[in-house]
């Protein structure tokens, strides 16, 4: 039937991501629960919890968040599980008693270590039976201990109210009359109470109970949980959204009636949750049998170094999924353009239309539009560009810090490839180079076009080029030279530092004017190519006859293109698809 919840407009949720918590973070939570860096989130609970639907839809939404949250969410919630330590006489047809998370909690802190705990029971902890003192007593005793144990352990805690349970046929062995529901009821007060004393608790019982009187008032037969406890997709929807708006997302979520305007809105929105839910079934299990539990009939799963190993694979496919949501979106020779900040600077990723396997790249040393024929080449075949706006560093130490924090977030946050090709152009080698001489396993090939190997040529003009009063200035500030005889006895230019590169048998190409008298190919490439090949490196030369400084690249920039591809294939070889 068609939900009586307020309508969604079309793209409402792309416009909710891209806008509201986007702009405000998680800045619109709580300080005392907000997550902005490597936190673990670990989530109790009984059946419903391990079922895991609210979860997933949870995770999905903190990951849309905040992109660069490094943090985990593990669920561990165990079925037939209470907190109350009561069990019915004749569980599981007498099969096994229910579940005390007393037994387990403690070897669950210690091993996962959590910064922060949600906890949702009370479904199982009335026993199906009417609201009596003792087993009423029981549920807060235990949900206190389980509160005290959390911060005793130096996690923070927020609690849930339990889930609706739906009185449709109410229970064959309840009393006529009774509705197990009212004894939920009555949980969910107890626990909202306890805001008045400085607890962190989410509301899902009440807008559950809401949403079931609505269905109900048009449909009698509406059902929410088809056995009466476990809820369904929409249920499980109906939990989610009151913790995202806990974190931050808009009000408006609480309206909508499923997952689906949500994953509408969004680029491979549906991709994004299938990853993140199979990376959550993975990991449950295998958390669940290292942790250790007496709930039997439970699957063992697959270790936990294998879970976490295959974990990682996972959450990088997830990250290269999203992250062209939070950047500026512009277009770059008819390829769309991401910007987004990175350490105090602009980093820009360019996108193919139709990307390679395994999020292949190339980075731009400097000069992002000048001479673009072999980017948009390689754009064309696949391979992303990216350029890091880091103009007069001329390669510095600053400028290595720089460019690895930017490689740190694309090989991090954003799963690209391990190994780049890098395109020094003219100055960019100092950039390309020197970052690649400080990570030498880091790097597919580099690609050198008319570039600066040694700041003594260009811009300090001591051979037979003009050089560059103003650059030569820069080099000084940005390495920390006090006087000019001290930067021509440096011996950290590329020239100098081949090795680390030969060593991890990077390939070399370099592409130069033979009439070049701005950055003369000889006190260059020149050096290069004679120490590099001393090193036992492997460096490919085409030189150009009669051209200066500029043009750069080569008229057919074929063969760059194929010396770039050949390189980063050859060194990515494990990069799967997103």
């Amino acid at each position: 039937m068609k939900s009586m919840r307020c309508p969604v407009a079309p793209g409402l949720s792309a416009m909710v991501l891209a806008g509201s918590f986007l702009a405000a973070g998680v800045e619109a939570a709580a300080p005392s629960t907000g997550l902005s860096g490597n936190e673990r989130v670990l989530v109790l609970g009984d059946s419903i919890t391990y079922a895991g639907q609210y979860v997933e839809y949870f995770e999905a939404f903190l990951r849309l968040q905040n992109p660069h949250w490094q943090g985990e969410l593990l669920n561990l919630g165990l079925p037939s599980e209470t907190v109350s330590g009561l069990s019915e006489e004749g569980h599981a047809g007498g099969q096994f008693p229910r579940p005390d998370v007393h037994e387990r909690l403690g070897r669950v802190l210690a091993q996962t270590k959590p910064d922060l705990v949600i906890a949702c029971y009370g479904m199982n902890d009335g026993i199906y039976q009417p609201l009596d003192e003792t087993r009423f007593a029981a549920f807060r005793s235990g949900i206190e201990w389980l509160r005290e144990q959390a911060l005793t352990n130096g996690a923070r805690i927020i609690h849930l109210t339990p889930p609706t349970f739906d009185p449709k046929n109410g229970r064959a062995d309840m009393p006529p009359g009774e509705n197990y529901n009212s004894v939920l009821d009555r949980y969910s007060d107890w626990l909202l109470e306890q805001r008045e004393h400085g607890w962190d608790v989410v509301d899902l019982h009440g807008p559950m109970n809401r949403f079931l009187a609505e269905q109900r008032a048009v449909n009698p037969d509406y059902r929410l949980a088809g056995d009466g406890v476990h809820p369904n997709e929409t249920g499980h929807w109906l939990m989610a959204a009151p913790l995202m708006v806990r974190f931050g997302a808009p009000a408006e979520i609480a309206g909508w009636d499923s997952v689906q305007p949500l994953l509408a809105g969004l680029p491979q929105g549906e991709d994004l949750l299938r990853l993140v839910r199979q990376r959550q079934r993975l990991l449950k299990d295998a958390w669940l049998t290292a942790t250790g539990h007496k709930r039997p009939g439970m699957s063992r799963g697959v270790s936990l170094a294998d879970a976490q190993a295959q974990s990682a694979q996972l959450d990088a496919r997830v990250r290269a999924l999203y992250w062209p949501l939070f950047a500026k979106r512009g277009a770059w020779n008819g390829f769309d353009r991401y910007d987004f900040p990175v350490a105090g600077r602009s980093l820009s990723i360019i996108a193919p239309k139709e990307p390679l396997p395994g999020r292949l790249w190339a980075w731009k040393g400097e000069f992002l539009d000048a001479f673009p024929a072999t980017e948009i080449d390689l754009l064309n075949r696949g391979v992303h560009v990216i350029y890091l706006s880091a103009p007069d560093l001329l390669g510095c130490p600053e400028a290595v810090r720089l460019w690895n924090a930017a490689y740190a977030e694309l090989t991090g946050a954003y799963a690209f490839a391990p190994k780049p090709a890098l395109i020094a152009l003219s100055r960019a080698g100092l950039y390309c180079y020197n970052w690649a001489a400080a990570n030498p396993e880091e790097v597919a090939c580099v690609y050198a076009d008319a570039a600066v190997c040694d700041f003594k040529s260009w811009p300090g003009g001591r051979g037979s080029g003009k050089g560059s009063a103003r650059d030569w200035q820069l080099v000084l500030k940005d390495y920390g030279f006090a006087s000019d005889a001290e930067a021509l006895a440096y011996h950290g230019n590329p020239v100098d530092n081949l090795e680390p590169l030969a060593k991890a048998g990077v390939l070399l190409l370099h592409v130069y004017g033979e009439a070049d008298d701005v950055v003369p190919w000889q006190e260059n490439t020149g050096v290069v190519a004679e120490r590099y090949r001393t090193l036992g490196g492997e460096i490919t030369l085409i030189g150009k006859p009669g051209i200066g400084h500029h043009p750069h690249g080569l008229p057919d920039p074929t063969p760059v293109v194929e010396f770039i591809l050949k390189n980063l294939k050859a060194a990515n070889p494990d990069q799967t698809a997103p």
